[in-house]
């Protein structure tokens, strides 16, 4: 198993693995731009010093993906280090992985002087098992992502 930052020739799996992604979760009701995705990446590889692309590869294969990016908070100037995509093919995801994905980008963070690590579940996918596993990490939950389609009722009438 290997972590490290993404290169150009690691775009087409990344696609590939994004477009996986994609179909696993909330977001399959939306359509999937390959060429906006291959644009996304891009910006991540060509920008490390506030974007972060990381890749995991197993035997040369490319299995999994975290990507991410620094911001200021909005109420003060310190760091904050969030991730955009963070995504392990489902046969490697009993692997090592995932971790470290997140230890790669722990790092990428501290290089880069970031006081918090935010890491989202907005996928809707094993969401509590994801969650056990950023605890895990020495992360702790402080909220939720709340979500409403547009063009839908809510649910309970009103």
């Amino acid at each position: 198993m290997n972590i490290r930052p993404a290169s150009g020739h690691d775009v087409s799996a990344a696609i590939s693995l994004g477009s996986q992604m994609h179909r696993e979760s909330a977001y399959a009701f939306l359509p999937f731009d390959c060429e906006k995705v291959r644009r996304f990446i891009l910006s991540h590889i060509e920008h490390p010093e506030s974007h972060c692309a990381l890749v995991a590869e197993d035997q040369g294969a490319v299995i999994g993906m975290l990507g991410g990016y620094v911001s200021d908070y909005f109420f003060c100037d310190e760091k904050v280090a969030c991730d955009t995509v963070f995504f392990v093919h489902q046969a490697h995801r009993s692997t090592a992985a995932a971790a470290g994905l997140v230890r790669a980008f722990r790092e990428w963070a501290e290089a880069r002087g970031v006081r918090e690590i935010c890491l989202a579940i907005s996928s809707g996918t094993r969401a509590e098992r994801t969650g056990r596993f950023y605890e895990l990490l020495g992360f702790r939950c402080v909220g939720g992502v709340y979500k409403q389609r547009l063009g839908e009722s809510p649910a309970g009438g009103a």
